[in-house]
């Protein structure tokens, strides 16, 4: 029902480069954030209500979930809010929604806590490397949880959670997340360590202590305690702005060496993305915390080298999008990717337009510029790589044609409007 009003109108996007983008771009709510926010909105009895959901269709596949388990839920569309009145009918998640994207597995901790049982029959996502959930399933297991896993489906279930000490051997967000929402109401102190601190995951834990769970987090640390609650809350949260948006469409300005104004967000939460720019030669004005200018005064950018880490690194969020960036710098750059094996799915297409993209090593690609891009025919396999392939044809000569553009709607709220009203030649037509 939800995920009908937020899919494309068409699977292609037309991209007509060489125009110069200058204008002003809204950012809207952070996809990453309000996912897990919308996981723990069925914690409570009561109704909570999130405000600056983006809508996109990862969100309305949540909402589809939310529904399909029983809870009530009500789209404020003029305010960019849902209101949440749980009531789990139905702990199980068919494949049909938890395969169109990998959150879906967040409900794990949240069923968990309140009902003591949740089945998920699969779950999706982009294809960008192994993303097992065993740390997940691990935090459930020393909480007290039972696991059973086949083939085709997961179960937990748990009498009672009962605190326990959780070192995760990588600071895995979602692993992080669902570890939060199983044990803010298990009896007893949960103590969580080597946690991701991702701004997404501080903003849970905002959520959480509105509520009313008790949660102290240390980030030099990366421990996280929580003391566990027998009841909590319904309660009212602002997701975060979405940080990825920000630097996809600071580089939509710096690769057509434009002018653009992004406001609403935050600039704390992508410090190295501004840094790197920066490195490059693009000029970042910080008007305020929640505004800056991004523009490029030099005659040509500067290469630079990226090795993507867990925040407060370099987001393996944006390394696709900078892939496509360095294509327009003079010299070699050398991107790794640390996070994911297989994040390298947009480089072939890139290639497809004349980028000159080698491979080095299995985590580590150069990019030797600046090279004139052509216009091309191409496929989006995953989020950030599918807008990887836009931001490249906005730069280049003539016309290029994106099929797979679904991918992209699963994490760019009105990406062609906001592309269209600082310049862009973009829109989405049905097959070619």
């Amino acid at each position: 029902m939800f995920l009908k009003l937020f899919l494309p109108k068409g699977n292609v996007a037309l991209v007509e480069g060489g125009h110069i983008l200058r204008g002003v771009i809204e950012i809207s709510g952070g996809k990453n954030a309000s996912l897990p926010c919308l996981a723990a909105s069925i914690l409570s009895a009561e109704t909570s209500t999130i405000e600056n959901i983006p809508f996109i269709t990862d969100i309305g596949c949540m909402l589809d979930i939310l529904t399909h388990i029983g809870s009530k839920v009500v789209l404020h569309e003029s305010s960019k809010s849902v209101s949440i009145t749980p009531n789990v009918a139905c702990p199980v998640i068919p494949s049909e929604l938890s395969k169109r994207m990998r959150a879906s597995t967040l409900l794990l901790g949240s069923l968990l806590a309140t009902y003591g049982y949740a089945k998920i029959e699969g779950y999706g996502g982009c294809p960008i490397g192994k993303r097992p959930i065993d740390l997940h399933l691990r935090a459930f297991k020393l909480l007290g949880a039972k696991i059973t896993m086949k083939e085709n489906f997961i179960e937990v279930s748990a009498r009672k959670l009962k605190g326990a000490k959780i070192n995760f051997n990588f600071p895995s967000v979602g692993a992080t997340e669902n570890a939060l929402l199983a044990s803010c109401m298990a009896d007893g102190k949960t103590i969580l360590t080597n946690v991701a601190i991702e701004p997404e995951v501080l903003d849970l834990v905002n959520m959480l202590k509105a509520m009313g769970a008790d949660i102290v987090v240390d980030v030099n640390k990366r421990t996280i305690i929580v003391n566990g609650c027998r009841d909590l809350e319904g309660c009212r949260h602002r997701v975060i702005p979405d940080r990825i948006e920000v630097g996809t469409y600071a580089v939509a300005s710096a690769i057509t060496y434009g002018n653009i104004q992004l406001c609403k967000l935050n600039t704390c939460h992508i410090a190295e993305v501004i840094k790197k720019l920066v490195n490059m030669g693009v000029t970042i004005d910080i008007i305020s915390c929640g505004h800056i200018r991004v523009i490029v005064e030099e005659e040509e950018l500067r290469s630079t080298d990226i090795i993507t880490r867990p925040y407060p690194g370099f987001p393996t969020d944006m390394q696709p999008q900078f892939t496509s960036l360095a294509t327009k710098a003079r010299g070699t750059s050398y991107i790794t990717e640390t996070i994911y094996e297989n994040r390298f799915l947009h480089v072939p297409e890139l290639k497809k337009m004349g980028a000159k993209i080698s491979i080095v090593d299995q985590r580590t690609i150069a990019i030797k510029g600046p090279t004139i891009l052509k216009g091309s025919s191409l496929h989006a396999k995953d989020i950030r790589g599918g807008m990887a392939l836009v931001l490249a044809a906005l730069s280049a000569q003539g016309v290029s044609y994106i099929d797979g553009v679904e991918h992209i709607w699963r994490g760019y709220e009105n990406f062609i409007e906001k592309l269209e009203k600082v310049g862009a030649k973009v829109r989405v037509i049905d097959s070619v």
